[in-house]
């Protein structure tokens, strides 16, 4: 296994709130307590160690005040001299309005040892560039830098399906499974069955190295049905989301660029047993393709996305197994399918120590994932010399959120990560 590397990027939830997406808003009540599973106040120390950051500490937290909405932040440093800090906020409501909502964040980051898969770093052979889906793993920059990132979505629920009288859904669960008031999966309709939500998003990056920096804003306009029946642990139904993102090259750092995206995910029930609760069969597909992109220029506004945006693999969310923004070119394609299987041997809730946690159930899953980018939009290119990786999780629902933990297994090396939520 060439340049074998664990991505420890989270012992105690490192990071734990900062790549959480909440695409419905909804409550949970569970059968056996009385009224409504709310957010608590948490805050988790945790320890970390990468081969680019060093061994770290940091703490990190959230706060629901009601409903909803809250709050969540981290901070880090390492002993490289290494440091982050990250402030949000989710479903908050704008005054006027229940359906419309806004989740801002604000990262702030200094790194001494940031791997960026750009130019072409590579002494054996001038021709290569860095990110393209043939390109050696050691074809990287390592820099100082550092980021700063403001990132708004603002999401308006529309009056359709499940949610045409209310802006909030209600589930009733069982230990923590649904058994009362899916949010989808009943109809293909969207006008019967789901969430559909318009998606606003103003997305503000600049990092500075000692070579060269990379500035952008842009605004991404999307549309997501999300047809579903339980959000954060899905059973049945499908979710869609299309988008196009555009910068329109307003600073003095950013030039123009465009791309357009869509995902796919579906969830197929699976086989009852006496030693399962549950067995789900998940689904995803995913594209970007950026026409505004000249792939045979190597100029800085050759109308490419910053290579952290747009036709982008590898990192927490898509090929796992490779590390964040490995490759990235003019177009790009990605599949996933994981088995999900709760045990029907749950032994949290009789152990007192971890009460607090309020731990439903817990979750194996295996994955497999496959993907490629390519410098133009070809089918026969697209699926042909594809990365992949496979690994196995673990999740668990504690209070009403999913927390995962992924091992991860690839060409480069392997990757070990804990976020929340589930992938897809």
């Amino acid at each position: 296994m060439r340049n074998p590397t664990i991505l420890l990027r989270a012992i105690g939830l490192i990071l734990l709130f900062q790549t959480l997406e909440v695409s419905a808003q909804y409550k949970i009540r569970e059968g056996d307590e009385a009224g409504e599973l709310k957010s608590h106040t948490i805050i988790v120390p945790y320890a970390f160690s990468t081969e680019t950051l060093g061994f770290g500490v940091g703490l990190g937290g959230s706060y629901g005040p009601k409903g909803q909405s809250y709050y969540y932040g981290t901070v880090y440093g390492t002993d490289n001299g290494s440091a982050f800090a990250m402030l949000g906020g989710n479903n908050l409501r704008l005054p006027g309005s229940d359906r419309l909502h806004i989740r801002p964040t604000l990262m702030l980051g200094h790194y001494t040892h940031m791997r960026i898969f750009v130019g072409n770093n590579n002494p054996d052979d001038p021709t290569e560039r860095a990110g393209s889906n043939a390109s050696s793993p050691d074809n990287y920059l390592e820099e100082n830098a550092r980021d700063v990132i403001l990132d708004l979505e603002f999401r308006y629920t529309l009056p359709w399906g499940h949610y045409r009288d209310t802006a909030v859904h209600t589930y009733i669960t069982q230990n923590g499974i649904l058994k009362e008031s899916p949010s989808g999966a009943e109809s293909m309709n969207p006008l019967k069955s789901g969430q559909s939500t318009l998606l606003f998003r103003p997305y503000y990056r600049r990092q500075f190295t000692e070579v060269e920096g990379k500035e952008t804003l842009y605004f991404h306009f999307g549309y997501k049905h999300d047809n579903r029946d339980f959000i954060p642990n899905p059973h049945r139904g499908y979710l869609i989301k299309t988008g196009i993102s555009h910068d329109p090259d307003w600073l003095a750092e950013t030039h123009k660029w465009t791309t357009l995206d869509g995902e796919i995910s579906g969830y197929i029930p699976l086989w009852d047993a006496d030693w399962s609760r549950q067995q789900t069969l998940a689904l995803s597909a995913w594209a970007a393709y950026s026409p505004t992109h000249d792939s045979s220029s190597t100029a800085a506004d050759n109308g490419a996305a910053p290579y952290f945006t747009g036709p982008t693999l590898g990192g927490f969310w898509r090929l796992r197994g490779y590390p964040s923004y490995r490759f990235h070119d003019k177009a790009a394609i990605y599949y996933a399918a994981e088995y999900r299987v709760m045990p029907e041997w749950q032994p949290f809730g009789k152990i007192g120590l971890l009460d607090p946690l309020k731990i439903r159930w817990w979750q194996i899953v295996g994955l497999v994932e496959a993907g490629r980018v390519a410098p133009s939009w070809d089918v026969s290119t697209l699926h042909s010399d594809m990365k992949y990786d496979v690994g196995i999780g673990l999740r668990g629902m504690f209070h009403a959120s999913v927390g995962r933990i992924d091992f991860v297994v690839s060409d480069e090396g392997f990757a070990f990560s804990a976020m929340l939520g589930q992938t897809f």
